[in-house]
């Protein structure tokens, strides 16, 4: 792949497309905002989660590619109708006692909430309760 061009805005945005009509709503689909000229736009496609996005480091799989500023991200966000939210690496929904998909030793760690220090992916969903 490092010898391969990198793929167009079209075959991305085609991409996350397909995956998003094949893939069940439950399914979240994710893409890093550093592959677009306008991250938001990948909203439109289908995605609910930006991935990792740090503020401190760079993109160690696409060095090439900076991130965005999360505060013009959440902004764009914003003006599009979504939230930017932090959350863990894990999903809400697969934390909880029933979904077995926790460690019980891992799951008490798991409920604090992230803070702007500790940052780990970013979902945009459509606004809800703050």
């Amino acid at each position: 792949m490092a010898n391969e061009p990198a793929a167009s805005d079209e075959e991305f945005h085609w991409t996350i497309c397909i995956a998003r009509l094949i893939l069940p709503a439950s399914i979240h689909l994710q893409a890093p905002p550093n592959l677009s000229d306008n991250p938001t736009r990948l909203l439109d496609f289908g995605i609910d989660d930006f991935g990792g996005i740090s503020p401190v480091t760079a993109d160690h799989v696409n060095p090439e590619r900076a991130w965005p500023a999360v505060a013009v991200l959440g902004g764009e966000c914003d003006a599009r109708g979504f939230n930017l939210e932090p959350r863990l690496t894990v999903y809400p929904e697969f934390i909880g006692p029933k979904s077995g998909f926790l460690d019980e030793k891992v799951r008490p760690q798991s409920w604090r909430t992230p803070t702007r220090r500790s940052w780990l992916a970013m979902t945009c969903g459509p606004p809800g309760p703050k």
